[in-house]
């Protein structure tokens, strides 16, 4: 459904024309839409985190750079021409935050509790963090002036063992920079290093552009789960796109979806 940017109508009416992928999953009939929906109601949330490690795992990262950022889906469905001929403002959106491989692309680790409207990201950081190093060996984090903080710093220093490069924000009234960590920054920043963190824009760019920018549910939990569901679907798209072996990422996710029991 998010891969052909279509709703639960849409992807009901395509299972009709695609005999070939039902026979595929074993589906004897096709399900009414709403069938669709209840099931999607039904999966956890942490059921897609631990869908999206599985895809992480197909890429085979060693010794990751890992880049934090985060950005909105739109929840109105109006288009940014209109929003801006209209003079509408965009009162909420889906915030989702992200921790990719700054090398093969991908998304380790994703918030998948995604809040609507303009809340900070800050304080998703560190869990983010420590849930791709459970996964992957983690090298380096870059992260841009949002995340700075001196707890950020010492995190990534003492409890993850890797190399933090997150530009310092300056005091705003004398410039002064407190914390250990923060002032080694200031005279130990590699700006190579840190530069890294624009792929993880390109992330962003490619996920909104092939699967769209905004999410189709209404309701807050199920936005959620449909900004966790856009970050498998960009993985195993990643992988289709660098590997020869597309056909078995279809019949990967369809053994996830499968084999993964609903409690």
């Amino acid at each position: 459904m998010k891969y052909m940017r279509t709703d639960y109508r849409g992807i009901v009416d395509l299972l009709a024309t695609m005999p070939g992928v039902m026979e595929a999953l074993g589906m004897q009939r096709i399900p009414h839409f709403t069938t669709l929906q209840k099931f999607l109601q039904r999966f956890g949330v942490c059921r897609f985190d631990a869908i999206l490690a599985k895809t992480a795992g197909l890429f085979q990262c060693d010794k990751v750079i890992a880049a934090v950022d985060g950005t909105g889906h739109s929840s109105d469905h109006a288009s940014v021409y209109y929003a801006w001929r209209t003079n509408k403002k965009r009162h909420s959106y889906v915030r989702s935050v992200i921790v990719i491989d700054a090398e093969k692309q991908c998304i380790l680790a994703q918030h998948s509790n995604c809040s609507v409207g303009q809340n900070g990201e800050n304080s998703w950081f560190m869990p983010l963090i420590n849930r791709a190093a459970k996964r992957l060996c983690i090298s380096a984090v870059v992260a841009d002036k949002g995340y700075d903080s001196e707890v950020n710093h010492e995190f990534v220093h003492q409890d993850i063992g890797a190399q933090c490069m997150i530009p310092v924000r300056r005091g705003w009234k004398n410039g002064t920079v407190n914390g250990h960590y923060r002032r080694k920054m200031v005279t130990q920043f590699n700006e190579r290093l840190y530069h890294r963190r624009s792929k993880v824009e390109t992330v962003f760019s490619v996920m909104k552009r092939k699967f769209g920018e905004d999410v189709n549910s209404r309701l807050q939990p199920m936005q959620n789960k449909e900004a966790a569901l856009l970050a498998i679907v960009y993985n195993i798209y990643r992988y289709e796109k660098t590997h020869t072996e597309a056909v078995f990422c279809v019949v990967f996710y369809t053994a996830l979806i499968t084999y993964i029991p609903l409690r």
